[in-house]
């Protein structure tokens, strides 16, 4: 059947609402099947076949895309029925999400519909013109479908073996599934799936010439954009957190509510780390991300979380998973973890984490400036989180896990317990007011640029060349030497704030003492407006530092839930930035404002 009668009740008026937020609402469906039957193989359909039965789906895909039947059958149907005839019938897994045949294209489908009704509310490419916008918005509305409908296509190469009755099997390097099939016709298809380990998402990249027509890519390409890299990088996983990926975002958050809601569905037990494997690789990645941006899990600090030893990585608990889930609910994802137990449970079934033995997961450690014991998880290996730090961490001299065997030693814990239950209560309120991550600091509507990493405490100061073009910086001495006798501003950082954002803040709030140059910020009743370009110019990631002063506690912020981005128009230029509270900023006292026009985001 032609699925282009299927739509036809969608009409020809082209039709899209950009300005609608409504609350993700999941297309009507039949409840999942109960089984299926394995033993007795799965029947092969044909594309059209398969494509009637998620006509729903496809509807409001068409919605979403906003254009007519016409377009619709250019420009997004040749790609969905190159992905059907791929995976065909498979299941997406063997007993848990979308078990059913069939399974794994209609979890493909809905979390590439999600996410891109989602890319309605974004901005991509923020810092370039409206026109330029204007022609890039729509590729990278496409880029972000690709990528949640090739989200789990890496499923189809590692997780599953697919024979037909005489036992030949498929080779998903070489074929498409339904192409197979249909060129030795197969009558039944049985799956045999693989024992579980860690994921290998950019498998899926052997596969997507067989998916991706070559006119939309050069459709994406157009103009050498960075589409292209941003779609791939979300497919393969292989997501630096510098880049500020949108299309990775908006896809993990598409991917998370579709499997709750089939888990939901299907009535999977809510408790059971089994159902709800999937979650590791985002737990691993907030830890990846923490590392990188947080003040506290830098590797054998004062308080890290994070301790690295001869005999391993230690991650502190609870208070380290209670860092993990706060920022991944910042982050917007569904069926999180209730709580770090249920995350530990994940992650020991991952095999992230190592048991101590076979009846605990917690060990003792015990570091050099600890005046006690801690309790701590043991990640399967230090690479597995560091190995995004460069230089890498060095590890301690010495051995930080506690050895039970002992007698004192656990004499010392049985005396050590009770103290430490009663001061965690406390210690975990207070911390979590210092390092809570904001809840809207990865919903930013503008889409940053790749930008190096934050320079170290050995670099040399930089500051915005004369000629005021944007990232074209130029090196200049030590900021303490260079500064007049006469200084009137200087930053009065918290001893939270991270060292790097600290560094390159003091030289942005001191070019208001440098009269030939224009400074790099503008002194408000309120404290100290920083536009977002001051930190792009020295080469730090403005999302990054945006949270890290939030962090901090050093922003001011406006009424509950609104945005902590502030947009002013210095010189008639409008700016986005953020306000730096008086008391972290000396010289503030009885300064006025700088006339400028104020319209805050």
């Amino acid at each position: 059947m032609n699925i282009l009668k299927n739509l036809g009740w969608l009409g020809n008026d082209r039709q899209c609402d950009r300005g609608r937020h409504a609350t993700p609402m999941c297309p009507q469906r039949s409840l999942p099947q109960a089984g299926h039957a394995r033993d007795g193989g799965m029947r092969p359909r044909s594309v059209d076949a398969i494509l009637d039965d998620n006509r729903d789906i496809l509807g409001r895909i068409k919605l979403a895309y906003g254009g007519d039947a016409n377009a619709f059958a250019k420009e997004m149907l040749p790609l969905i029925r190159n992905y059907t005839a791929y995976v065909s019938v498979l299941p997406a897994t063997q007993d848990s999400f979308f078990a059913r045949p069939g399974g794994l294209l209609r979890l493909s489908l809905e979390t590439a519909f999600f996410a891109l009704q989602a890319t309605d509310s974004q901005i991509f490419a923020g810092r370039a013109t409206i026109s330029t916008r204007r022609q890039l918005e729509p590729r990278w509305r496409f880029g972000t479908f690709i990528a949640g409908l090739c989200a789990y296509l890496f499923r189809a190469l590692d997780s599953v073996v697919v024979s037909d009755a005489h036992g030949t099997v498929w080779q998903p390097y070489l074929i498409a599934l339904g192409e197979w099939t249909h060129k030795h016709e197969v009558g039944r298809l049985f799956v045999r799936w693989g024992e579980a380990r860690q994921e290998c998402r950019a498998l899926s990249l052997f596969a997507l010439p067989m998916i991706l027509p070559t006119d939309a890519l050069a459709y994406l390409t157009h103009d050498g954009s960075m589409i292209v890299a941003h779609m791939l990088a979300a497919i393969s996983g292989e997501v630096r957190y510098q880049d500020h990926n949108v299309i990775d975002h908006l896809v993990n958050r598409a991917s998370t509510l579709v499997i709750h809601r089939d888990l939901r569905d299907a009535d999977a037990p809510a408790g059971r780390a089994r159902a709800r494997a999937y979650l590791a690789r985002f737990l691993l990645n907030a830890m990846r991300e923490l590392v990188q941006s947080h003040q506290g899990w830098v590797p054998n600090a004062d308080r890290s979380r994070m301790w690295l030893g001869r005999d391993g990585l230690f991650l502190v608990w609870p208070n380290g998973m209670s860092d993990i889930l706060t920022l991944l609910e910042d982050e917007g994802l569904y069926g999180l973890p209730a709580s770090p137990v249920d995350a530990m449970e994940i992650l020991s079934d991952a095999g992230i984490v190592l048991p101590k033995n076979s009846n605990e997961c917690v060990w003792s450690i015990r570091p050099p400036s600890a005046p006690e014991p801690l309790e701590a998880l043991k990640l399967v290996t230090p690479g597995c989180v560091l190995a995004v730090l460069h230089p890498a961490p060095v590890a301690l001299d010495m051995d930080i896990a506690v050895d039970c065997t002992h007698d004192e030693v656990r004499a010392t814990e049985h005396d050590t317990k009770p103290r430490q239950a009663k001061a965690a209560p406390s210690q975990a309120q207070g911390e979590s007011g210092a390092q809570e991550m904001p809840p809207d600091a990865s919903d930013r509507q503008l889409s940053l640029p790749t930008i190096a990493p934050i320079p170290t405490a050995g670099d040399t100061g930089i500051e915005p060349s004369t000629d005021g073009r944007q990232g074209k910086v130029k090196k200049v001495k030590d900021t303490k030497s260079s500064q007049p006798a006469t200084e009137t501003y200087s930053l009065r950082a918290p001893i939270r704030l991270h060292p790097g954002i600290a560094k390159v803040l003091q030289a942005i709030v001191q070019s208001l003492n440098e009269t030939s140059l224009p400074p790099a910020c503008y002194p408000l009743a309120s404290g100290l407006f920083v536009p977002l370009d001051a930190f792009v110019a020295r080469q730090v990631d403005a999302k990054m530092a945006l949270r890290a002063l939030a962090d901090a506690n050093m922003l001011v912020v406006g009424p509950a839930g609104t945005e902590s981005v502030e947009y002013r128009n210095p010189h008639g230029k409008q700016l986005a930035g953020m306000v730096i509270a008086r008391q972290f900023i000396d010289g503030m006292d009885g300064v006025g404002e700088t006339p400028i026009n104020s319209n805050a985001g």
